[in-house]
């Protein structure tokens, strides 16, 4: 029972894996600042797609609101800016919005308006409900301006293989060398402090990395935990003492939780912060990026105590896992590599 179990947690791993691509979930954020005399500027920013074209989502503005010529289109480093001048009879206020396009890959868009009044509205809109209406009001304000960034993190993270796999490979570290609940929580919060202090320092501009060569770093990193544990059994079979990594996963998940706090602020980088309330969006996001791991913890574990209740005298077997999340990092390194010198030899061509 035992050999077909791992045999069966590795076939669930790479399916799993391979259904969820390593890279992020793409987030197309558009701006619209309304003029006093109903002139409104509205800027689109969409990332790269994997092929290096750029994704094909677009707003639908309200018919009271048409277009004034052709849209400016620019390249912005990995993103494709679009920006439309729109002529609004009566106003932004009261208009309504909806973005064409938003599909399993990219299965949302972020919305800051400025209105003329001074008034600053954010929304979310995804691909099972892709309108919405502009209001100005206060109570919109206030209850909206920065409340879609918690669901932001948490979809981010959850959506997110690699930095799952990292934490998990963590998990299974821990449960390696016996460590136990507190070992385990003295990890994740390791790297929870890391990628918290690294995200808050690359989104106020203070210290940042190139996101494609992060990527390629944060699935390194899941590599380096598979080599750890793969060997681990070999160090001790030769009388050798275990590795840092493994005598310290704390301190280990603190270096490289600072590498994924970069590759957290790439994708929040995206979509952007709300000029007004910069700093509390930025908690949201992070937020919630706490409370999808966390989710993901406890599912772990949830499964692990099931397993162990099912068969009790079953012992778990971490050769197979370990294969598989190194062989998933491996690729993920490979992939990503290539698709970052591809796309700097690469001229994209762009539609409007």
């Amino acid at each position: 029972m035992s050999r077909h179990l791992s045999r069966l947690l590795v076939v669930l791993t790479l399916a799993v894996t391979g259904l969820c691509d390593a890279h992020e979930l793409l987030t197309a954020a558009l701006r619209m600042d309304e003029g006093a005399d109903g002139g409104v500027t509205a800027t689109l920013n969409t990332p790269l797609g994997r092929d290096g074209q750029p994704i094909t989502v677009v707003p639908a503005f309200d018919p009271r609101c048409p277009v004034a010529g052709e849209p400016r289109v620019e390249r912005d480093g990995d993103r494709i800016i679009r920006e439309w001048r729109l002529q609004c009879a009566g106003g932004l206020d009261g208009t309504r919005l909806r973005f064409d396009g938003l599909d399993p890959r990219t299965p949302e868009a972020l919305i800051t308006v400025h209105f003329a009044s001074g008034a600053i509205q954010t929304l979310a809109v995804d691909r099972h409900d892709p309108s919405v209406a502009l209001h100005a009001s206060a109570a919109q304000r206030n209850a909206v301006a920065v409340s879609a960034y918690l669901p932001l993190g948490i979809e981010h993270i959850l959506l997110g293989p690699d930095h799952l796999l990292f934490v998990f490979g963590l998990m299974l570290i821990v449960a390696t060398v016996g460590g136990g609940l507190r070992l385990l929580v003295a990890s994740l919060t390791a790297f929870t402090l890391a990628h918290s202090l690294t995200l808050g320092l690359a989104m106020f501009g203070i210290w940042g990395l190139p996101p494609k060569p992060v990527e390629i770093l944060i699935a390194l990193s899941i590599v380096l935990l598979a080599v750890e544990l793969a060997g681990h059994t070999q160090r001790r079979a030769r009388g050798l003492p275990p590795t840092l990594t493994l005598r310290k996963p704390w301190l280990v998940a603190f270096v490289f939780g600072l590498l994924h706090g970069f590759g957290f602020a790439g994708a929040l980088s995206e979509v952007g912060l709300p000029d007004a309330a910069r700093g509390w969006a930025l908690l949201l996001f992070n937020l919630g990026v706490e409370i999808g791991q966390l989710i993901f913890v406890a599912s772990v574990l949830l499964i692990a105590a099931l397993g162990r209740r099912r068969w009790p005298h079953l012992r778990l077997q971490t050769a197979g896992l370990t294969l598989a999340l190194g062989a998933v990092a491996v690729y993920w390194t490979l992939d990503r590599t290539a698709i970052w010198l591809a796309a700097s030899s690469a001229t994209p061509h762009f539609g409007a």
